[in-house]
């Protein structure tokens, strides 16, 4: 039996991340008000454990190759890990900052997580199904969970509504792909595709599958969700949304495209040209207009899907790990800067927009440093994580031939230097508003949780090769195991 299912060690961080979430669960209900954060620290320490064990194995599959423990799935495990605890860690101050009263935070972190690592590890679209709904239904609700705000609940209901709709599509996508291939296994898929040409009813299902993933990651135009729900949620949560959960999606395109729509990718390749292209103006023009610092990330966030966009439509194995580079760089920036807003954040309220953020620079100048090398990263400012990202990635695209592509980025990027560097103006040189900021407030674990990713986002400038020797490794691991 256990020949047959391959062993069950591929399922380990899956077994291990569900038993802590459980264990996380169970402590939170038998924890007073008071002792959330130990709840918050046991997350931390689970994470951790999870992280470790997921280098710590072989590349195997399981369960009829549905589901694999190879080197892509542990740099998303190790990723999302990352990423979760940062989150985790800036919440531990922001929960009573904003008076969010909700020890099931932490819990729905980790189930999310868990979902997360079943999407990164799938091999079989049912599988990711399974772990794209794990995943978004814990964030559903927390995105609803500052429950005394009225647009926390309608950023949760949005989200829960337009999501279902996503999940019909890629669901109905899988059962088309089904229906033309016989198998949901991606190598299977892959194999169908290779004896002949995709049919129509293969096709289409292929567009069903690639708008549900479109949703997922923001792709206009499917991110009408996106700046509602980025906004009206709780910014700890925004910045898991926008970090941790894009990872996932990515996560989930790369392997499909690289494994089972490999073969039929000349069919996919200008309508993900004309994604990236699209949806990156649209991000960086609409980004522009916006008064709202969270709205702005929001909008800035749908662009960086489109730079990453452009990745996936050079569809060359270069491309795909530069992806998951991009990935971790942008999740290091995006969540210092949603960092920041939680820093700067008054008791019982968030601040968000950029008029809040005047005289910064004078009034708590490491915060408004933080906030700079923040934006410039986005920007993609040398030295910096997000120059390096997308230096790799546009080379990247270059080497396939996407040239009209990597020019449209490079002007999207100017673009967006207007507005992100909008925000630093206004913390240096626009005055301080009458209201001053909350003094005095002890916030230790948001300032750790800052310095955390503002290190990442330099260290990923200047020493970026161990991850991009690592973003490599799970690429080739990935091809070697669909070629075996």
């Amino acid at each position: 039996m256990m020949g047959q299912w391959g062993g069950f060690s591929p399922l380990m961080p899956v077994v291990l991340a569900s038993g802590w979430a459980i264990l996380v669960l169970v402590a939170e209900m038998f924890s007073s008000s008071r002792r959330y954060r130990g709840v918050g620290w046991l997350s931390i320490v689970g994470l951790a454990h999870v992280a470790y064990v997921a280098c710590c194995g072989g590349a195997r599959g399981a369960f009829g190759s549905a589901i694999a423990l190879d080197g892509f799935t542990a740099y998303f495990v190790v990723l999302a890990a990352a990423l979760t605890a940062v989150c985790v860690l800036a919440a531990l101050d922001y929960l009573d900052l904003t008076e969010i009263v909700g020890g099931e935070y932490y819990p729905l972190l980790f189930f999310a997580f868990v979902g997360i690592i079943v999407m990164a590890a799938a091999t079989d679209l049912i599988v990711l199904f399974v772990g794209l709904e794990t995943m978004s239904m814990a964030v559903y609700v927390l995105a609803g969970i500052w429950k005394r705000d009225a647009r926390s609940n309608e950023a949760a209901l949005k989200y829960f509504v337009m999501g279902a709709f996503a999940s019909g599509f890629m669901l109905y996508g899988i059962a088309l792909l089904y229906g033309a291939t016989g198998s949901t296994v991606l190598a299977e898929i892959a194999s169908g595709f290779g004896a002949a040409a995709p049919n129509n009813l293969a096709l289409l299902g292929m567009g069903m599958l690639t708008v549900g993933l479109a949703f997922k990651v923001s792709a206009v135009p499917f991110h009408l969700w996106t700046p509602d729900v980025y906004e009206g949620a709780p910014t700890s949560v925004t910045a898991f949304m926008s970090t941790a959960v894009k990872a996932a999606g990515f996560a989930a395109a790369v392997r499909v495209l690289s494994v089972a729509l490999a073969a039929a990718a000349g069919h996919l390749e200008l309508v993900l040209s004309a994604l990236a292209v699209v949806t990156m103006t649209v991000g960086n023009f609409v980004a522009l207009r916006q008064t709202s610092l969270k709205r702005m990330l929001a909008y800035s966030s749908i662009a960086h899907t489109g730079y990453l966009l452009v990745g996936l439509a050079a569809g060359t194995t270069g491309a795909a790990a530069a992806i998951l580079f991009y990935l971790a760089a942008y999740g290091a920036m995006n969540i210092a800067a949603f960092a920041v807003l939680m820093s700067v954040a008054r008791r019982g309220e968030q601040v968000e927009e950029v008029a809040d953020l005047a005289g910064l620079g004078t009034s708590r100048p490491l915060i408004a440093a933080a906030m700079t090398i923040a934006m410039l990263s986005l920007t993609g400012i040398p030295p910096l994580g997000g120059f390096t990202a997308k230096l790799y990635l546009f080379t990247a695209a270059l080497d396939a031939g996407k040239t009209g592509l990597v020019l449209v980025a490079l002007g999207n990027s100017v673009v967006s230097a207007a507005y992100y560097l909008g925000v630093v103006k206004t913390m240096y040189f626009d005055p301080a508003p009458a209201a001053s900021q909350e003094a005095g407030a002890s916030r230790p674990h948001l300032a750790v949780a800052l310095a955390i990713a503002i290190a990442v986002t330099i260290l990923l400038g200047v020493s970026p090769s161990a991850v991009l020797d690592a973003a490599a490794n799970a690429m080739e691991g990935v091809l070697t195991g669909a070629a075996g």
